[in-house]
């Protein structure tokens, strides 16, 4: 099990920090929870920033975990002279780790953080103890999944390697509303597009604000978070799946229609040291709003 920590400035609680790399890349990332806690890496989703860590940061606390969220380069506070491949993106946080002065570490990666989560499963496995997988995007390779997504997500995956311009264009189009008018962007979504599970926990009030301001700051540097996040889930990731060897839990629901169960699925026959949770009627939402306390249970074995 991970040490606890002692005080480090680069590690304050409720603070945001900053970290720049030696290739021009900079990364902003905040602390939450526990201030002495384990250290837990949270990876957010697509389109997201570190502010989502703040659904998890009062279970954090409870037991004994440090979240440390980090904006991916063009979400919130960070950003990177040129995209990065998910392998870069493995030696920057291996970078991020060292200046943080942490010898080992867990993991969260939830939606579109789950290809960063593996890659970095993967590559640092010297120094993960054990990670979670939360309604996780997987390779797009998996064909099951792929024809589960909807109709626009698969236009857009299918366009990005050979019409950038086209879905870049795409984006900046679509990027004012959930920008500037993120509770109806929202309610918009659920209507149209999530099941019961989702629309419920949605209409939860003190939850809105959070999600609102997560989307806003994960938006404010423009399309560029999400372009890139695109570039790397078009990327052929699927083979370092077979390396990964800590433990690894998966959680999905059977209704997500952001993501399709079955990623996750796939996910779990691909990584030799995971198991799962396949959760009846749960939705995209639902999961890492109702069922987080089983990761903090499953990371505290």
């Amino acid at each position: 099990m991970p040490a606890m920590q002692t005080h480090n400035p680069r590690l304050t609680i409720g603070c945001d920090h900053h970290y720049t790399d030696p290739t021009g890349a900079h990364i902003q990332y905040r602390c939450q929870g526990h201030p002495q806690g384990r250290a837990l890496l949270y990876f957010h989703g697509w389109p997201g920033s570190r502010l989502e860590a703040d659904l998890m940061k009062d279970l954090a606390f409870t037991h004994g975990w440090m979240l440390i969220a980090p904006d991916r380069p063009g979400y919130g506070g960070s950003f990177s002279p040129r995209p990065l491949s998910l392998n870069d993106w493995a030696l920057l946080v291996g970078r991020l780790i060292a200046y943080l002065g942490l010898e080992r570490f867990s993991l969260i990666g939830l939606s579109g953080g789950g290809p960063h989560a593996c890659v970095v499963m993967a590559k640092l496995s010297n120094q993960l103890d054990r990670a979670c997988l939360v309604v996780p995007m997987g390779p797009l390779h998996c064909k099951d999944g792929f024809m589960k997504l909807h109709p626009f997500q698969r236009i857009l995956a299918r366009l990005t390697p050979s019409q950038s311009w086209l879905v870049r264009g795409v984006l900046h189009s679509i990027r004012p509303l959930p920008y500037y008018g993120p509770s109806l962007f929202l309610r918009l979504m659920a209507q149209g597009l999530l099941p019961e599970a989702d629309r419920k926990v949605l209409d939860v009030p003190e939850l809105r604000p959070l999600l609102c301001a997560n989307m806003r700051e994960g938006l404010s540097r423009g399309i560029e978070g999400m372009w890139q996040d695109g570039l790397r889930f078009v990327e052929d990731w699927d083979d370092l799946l077979a390396s990964i060897s800590c433990p690894v839990k998966i959680w999905h629901g059977y209704e997500d229609t952001i993501v399709p169960i079955e990623f996750g699925q796939h996910l779990a026959t691909s990584i030799p040291s995971a198991e799962a949770c396949w959760l009846e009627g749960e939705g995209h939402f639902s999961i890492p709003l109702q069922h987080a306390s089983s990761c903090f249970t499953f990371l505290d074995e």
